[in-house]
């Protein structure tokens, strides 16, 4: 005879918990968190998007011990392994775009439309501010990455992003990081009026799935609610240039437990970086084209999401915009002092491109260049 209750399916995600809960034919998900305010928030946020995004169910919330305990229904999303970055492995394996194409049709229109519904001018320091404001404010991420002044470990050997003249790609940078974190908190860490939407916050492959017969709907809330455009749309970027391709198959790839198929196509796609001495100049070489499917997804993104947005809120530089957000993701994601030599590498060209006022982000995001120069300036 088969037992009634069935708990199972247990996975870690940073300091949570989650498992699949069968009772009899209902079937839930539970997720343990032991930072109580991080909890509510998500409970928070998720009451902030549900009559906008679709999210599943919450069943029951409650306390067990130190834990903070969410029951959820159990999304079909998720049995059918249909989250973004599933919908991503299955176009690399086959060389078919047709399912994500039909992903992206839905979740782009739903989010163009309630961006557009819910965008308002704030004061900046109104908005979620978990993974901008608060990692860029004094004691912050930053500080707690860069504050020591750890070197960064080169393959040239390690070296502090101190001003010191470099080359990337062949022009001429002079990237300080103190400097960088103090634009950073005073462009993100203010009051000064930003464009604000509701969303989900984080949008990262793992918390977006779609199925044929429901769309769209989103995972993960402790950061939901009214959200920086500008943010939004960096975190997504990021995610696809990047984290996606390269950093979390590298340092989180338990998070692929579920996903085999996208441990092993993605690998394929990594952007690459270079690096060479002479004297007291460095030299860096990077490509950073995240392989055809996620150049096609970035392309998409843009002309149907990000350049709407825009015209509409009246943003005329899109670079100036989301600069300082993009920075945010690549130093306050991961901590380069940890990585490996090429990674910090990768992101100290990245890093040192990107805060050039004159580096357009098509020259970071290749699949961004459009015939219409102003429209990624």
């Amino acid at each position: 005879m088969k037992s009634l209750l069935r708990l199972w399916h247990h996975r870690r995600y940073t300091r949570n918990h989650t498992w699949y809960l069968d009772i009899g034919q209902r079937r839930l998900f539970v997720k343990a968190s032991p930072n109580a305010d991080e909890a509510r928030q998500e409970l928070a946020g998720r009451d902030m998007i549900a009559d906008i995004y679709r999210v599943p169910a919450l069943h029951r919330t409650g306390r067990a011990g130190a834990w903070t305990v969410h029951v959820y229904e159990r999304s079909p999303h998720v049995a059918d392994g249909l989250l973004l970055v599933d919908a991503i492995a299955r176009a690399e394996a086959t060389q078919n775009l047709t399912l994500l194409d039909r992903f992206l049709d839905d979740i782009l229109v739903h989010y163009r439309t309630t961006i557009l519904a819910t965008a308002r001018c704030i004061p900046g320091d109104q908005a979620v501010g978990k993974l901008y404001r608060h990692r860029a404010a004094p004691g912050g991420r930053l500080d707690e990455y860069y504050a020591a002044r750890t070197p960064w470990p080169l393959p040239t050997g390690p070296w502090w992003p101190d001003g010191t003249e470099i080359f990337v790609n062949g022009t001429r940078r002079r990237p300080g990081l103190p400097q960088i974190i103090e634009t950073l908190r005073s462009e993100i860490g203010t009051s000064a009026l930003a464009w604000a939407a509701v969303t989900q916050g984080d949008p990262t492959d793992f918390n977006l799935a779609w199925s044929s017969s429901d769309g769209p709907v989103w995972f993960d809330y402790d950061t939901a609610g009214l959200n920086a455009i500008a943010g939004e749309f960096a975190c997504f970027l990021m995610y696809q240039l990047l984290h996606g391709p390269r950093l979390t198959l590298r340092y989180d790839k338990a998070a692929f437990r579920d996903h085999p198929e996208a441990l092993h196509h993605a690998l394929s796609g990594r952007p690459a970086a270079h690096a060479e001495r002479a004297g007291r100049t460095i030299a860096l070489t990077y490509e950073a084209g995240p392989g055809p499917v996620r150049t096609h997804i970035l392309q998409r993104y843009l002309t149907e999401l990000m350049l709407p947005v825009a015209e509409t809120v009246g943003v005329r530089d899109l670079s100036a915009w989301l600069r300082p957000y993009l920075l945010m993701r690549l130093l306050g994601v991961y901590n380069v002092t940890t990585l490996e030599p090429d990674d910090a590498a990768l992101t100290l060209a990245l890093a040192a491109d990107l805060s050039d006022d004159a580096t357009s982000i098509a020259t970071v995001f290749p699949s961004l260049r459009t015939s219409s120069a102003e429209a990624v300036r």
